[in-house]
């Protein structure tokens, strides 16, 4: 029996699966076979609250559940959204076809990609099988652009075309016969970007219909390649540029096709600029099994996440409970969403969950259209049921503005200097006691200490709170923020200069002591 075909498919997905969980062997990704298991739970153990939309204005959302720090399930949210009927499979392989979405993070901090169309057909076949399949959990698809690699078929269809055909006319008039006319089937030859040379015998200069003409790995159709053949070297180029274009102009309707709810308007980070803050919002989808391990929420932010397709899975813990409670040791299983529920659980739901009661667990079955407003500094864990596309944003409103600051304070300086800078700005331009209101609140804040987080408790602040100095912070790049180091563009930049540095420091010093010894 032979082994099956390894195509480029495969290399990709196997490539991700490397790099963003390298402690797993290849053939170790489905080595628990929680496959086999159902994860679904009760409709009746789901008891959380839900609220309408259009009947619950923002001010009692406030009084009743931001500022008592109480979750609550939003229904009718996404009445008015593109996403309703734009966020499905058969549109994100139309539309975003060879865009990368982000689907984790090697060793280094890098961002592991892969492609929709890859990723759509991973969660269709390989990820139905696997423990806990890869989820893109892209923050990035605002600012998303085309890759080097499109960037290169874009100007390399015509530029290479062009050059080709040049050439074959260059060959055809200084031929050996001397004849500019013995030459017309090699002008009539145009490659294009991506094309595969026929094979001898398979083509002749009277059957051009046969040639193959390729565009993003796919076969035009025999008019495409007429029309190449006669029109020259431009319409390939041309095919291939609107494809792209396309594709860019796509990239940014994600950011068009929801709103950000009424409640959750008021987000004091974007002060800070684009640059400074960090990343707040997330275009999520998966299969059933994948999803985020127990977390709080970084800074103490809170946040809210709207399902558009499919089921989530939520268990939340109120702040204060112990850290080793609710996030024990799990070997030998990992971090994994679904290793938590396999192993953990149980241990809350045992006796009638008498230890879920005890600790206030809170169990949630978000469904399509449902939006779930987490307060900061609840632990809380998802997971997905079958395959689903969401929305997530955090955020920093008046209401949570004390904690939050107290959490940027200590965990990112340079974030609270710049947001305390642009608020006594904005109020010196606008004279608004709104602003005022936020300066008198950092003001009776400025003597308050910021203690940093123990390992047994994380109930005096939000996970994103460590150990570390003000360049070598936590990491707000995905949902589930555990680690405890900065996952920024310009943080990770700095380390690998730091990580240099020291390697050659190491070598100069291996040298000098050599060289003593040797004296």
């Amino acid at each position: 029996m032979q082994p099956p075909l390894m195509t480029r498919y495969h290399r990709r997905i196997r490539r991700a699966k490397l790099r963003a969980r390298s402690e797993l062997d290849i053939f170790q990704w489905d080595k628990h076979q929680f496959a086999q298991q159902d994860f679904n739970i009760p409709a009746s153990y789901d008891t959380l609250l839900r609220i309408e939309y259009d009947q619950v204005s923002r001010e009692e959302f406030i009084e009743k559940f931001e500022e008592k720090s109480l979750p609550v399930v939003i229904r009718g949210v996404t009445k008015d959204w593109g996403s309703c009927k734009n966020w499905n499979s058969e549109t994100f392989l139309k539309k975003y076809y060879s865009q990368p979405f982000k689907v984790g993070e090697d060793d280094d901090g890098n961002n592991v990609y892969v492609k929709m169309k890859n990723f759509l057909k991973y969660a269709e076949t390989d990820g139905l099988k696997d423990d806990s399949p890869l989820y893109i959990f892209d923050s990035g698809f605002v600012k998303r652009k085309l890759t080097p690699v499109q960037k290169r078929r874009i100007s390399g269809s015509s530029s290479s075309s062009s050059s080709s055909s040049e050439k074959t006319v260059k060959k055809s008039g200084t031929s050996k016969e001397g004849s500019s006319d013995s030459g017309s089937d090699g002008g009539d030859r145009i490659s294009t970007a991506g094309s595969k040379r026929p094979r001898a015998g398979s083509s002749s200069p009277s059957s051009p219909s046969r040639k193959v003409v390729r565009v993003f790995g796919k076969r035009s159709s025999p008019s495409a390649s007429s029309r190449v053949e006669s029109n020259g070297s431009g319409y390939a180029g041309e095919l291939s540029k609107e494809r792209h274009k396309k594709e860019e102009e796509h990239a940014s309707t994600l950011l068009n096709d929801y709103m950000v709810p009424k409640y959750f308007k008021d987000d004091l980070f974007q002060l800070a600029g684009d640059r400074r803050r960090p990343p707040f919002r997330w275009f999520v989808a998966g299969g059933a099994r994948s999803g985020t391990g127990i977390h709080i929420d970084p800074l103490g932010t809170s946040a809210w996440n709207t399902l558009t397709t499919g089921h989530k899975r939520w268990c939340l813990f109120p702040p204060g409970i112990p850290k080793n409670v609710y996030d024990p040791p799990m070997k030998p299983f990992d971090r994994e969403a679904v290793s938590w529920f396999h192993h953990v659980y149980p241990r809350f739901a045992e006796n009638d969950f008498e230890l879920g009661k005890k600790y206030g667990m809170v169990q949630v079955i978000q469904g399509p259209g449902e939006t779930m407003f987490v307060p900061g500094g609840w632990p809380h864990i998802v997971m997905n049921l079958d395959f689903t596309i969401a929305i997530t944003q955090n955020f920093c409103s008046p209401t949570n503005f004390e904690t939050v600051w107290l959490n940027t304070r200590h965990a990112r300086p340079k974030l609270a200097r710049k947001l305390r800078a642009q608020i006594e700005r904005q109020y010196a331009k606008t004279g608004r006691c709104f602003y005022k209101d936020l300066l008198d609140k950092c003001r009776s804040l400025s003597y308050v200490p910021m203690l940093r987080v123990s390992t047994d408790d994380s109930s005096s602040s939000s996970s994103s709170s460590s150990d570390s100095s003000d360049d070598d912070v936590t990491s707000t790049e995905s949902e589930s923020d555990i680690g405890e180091i900065c996952m920024c563009h310009k943080c990770k930049r700095k380390r690998r200069k730091e990580a240099r540095r020291a390697g050659r420091e190491s070598k100069s010093s291996d040298k000098s002591g050599k060289s003593s010894d040797g004296v």
